[in-house]
């Protein structure tokens, strides 16, 4: 047996999932399910279709196509039977068939379809067990999850340190900025401006004991040179006036 692709769609053929196996392109898949619910005939009483070189075989659900594509000269019975078992395994992964539910389990049903469908022939598995090794696979993909999750978390609890570290500096920076800016205007309160004229600064005791001491020795010289000269002098007796 050779299958070409598996495939679920709706009646109107629009695609949900397909998966090639055989010479057939992704756009070509979606055109053969798009024509294939045309060539159903409301009074056929069996659920396959030979159209030109292929042959489509195919079980409903409600309103889904399980849809397989093969060659003509496919063994009908194998295929029958790898159809029977693409349907439990939907259902079982599903539980209820809808657009919603087989887009929401699409990767458990893709491996579903690896696990039945190998290069275009049937291994030879079960129902059970498909439904076992997805159960499996599930358990690993949880696993995997978790320790993604973990990562994550651990990731965001690096990043959230991060961010609370860069805020903390960012407030150091800004209050040395504002203290900077209160010294820079207090020295700038008590700096006089240039036109100004500047006070003399008040002396300290010793400076003015010094200069006391310096002008009292300065005020005794002075009176020194200025005193008055006192002694006794002698003076010359006045000539006697005569009188004729």
């Amino acid at each position: 047996m050779v299958i070409i692709s598996a495939a679920i769609c709706d009646k109107n053929g629009i695609l949900y999932i397909g998966r090639q196996f055989q010479g057939i392109t992704t756009n070509e898949l979606r055109e053969q399910v798009r024509n294939f619910p045309k060539l159903i005939s409301p009074t056929q009483q069996h659920t396959f279709i030979d159209h030109e070189n292929q042959r489509y075989i195919y079980t409903p659900i409600d309103n889904i196509y399980i849809v397989l594509i093969t060659s003509k000269n496919s063994n009908i019975i194998e295929d029958l039977e790898v159809l029977r078992i693409l349907k439990n395994v939907l259902s079982d992964i599903c539980q209820q068939i809808s657009e919603e539910s087989i887009k929401k389990n699409s990767f458990e049903i893709l491996l579903a379809i690896d696990d039945i469908i190998s290069a275009g022939l049937r291994e030879s598995t079960t129902t059970s067990q498909v439904q076992t090794a997805l159960e499996m696979e599930s358990s690993e993909e949880k696993i995997h999850l978790m320790l993604t999750k973990a990562r994550e978390n651990e990731a965001k609890e690096q990043a959230k340190k991060h961010q609370m570290e860069m805020e903390r500096k960012r407030q150091e920076e800004l209050a040395q900025k504002k203290n900077q800016k209160q010294s820079k205007a207090i020295d700038n309160a008590f700096k006089l401006p240039q036109n100004e004229e500047k006070v003399n600064p008040v002396p300290k005791p010793e400076e003015i004991n010094e200069n006391l001491s310096t002008q009292s020795q300065v005020m005794q010289k002075s009176n020194v040179k200025s005193a008055p000269k006192k002694g006794m002098q002698l003076t010359k007796k006045k000539e006697a006036t005569s009188f004729e």
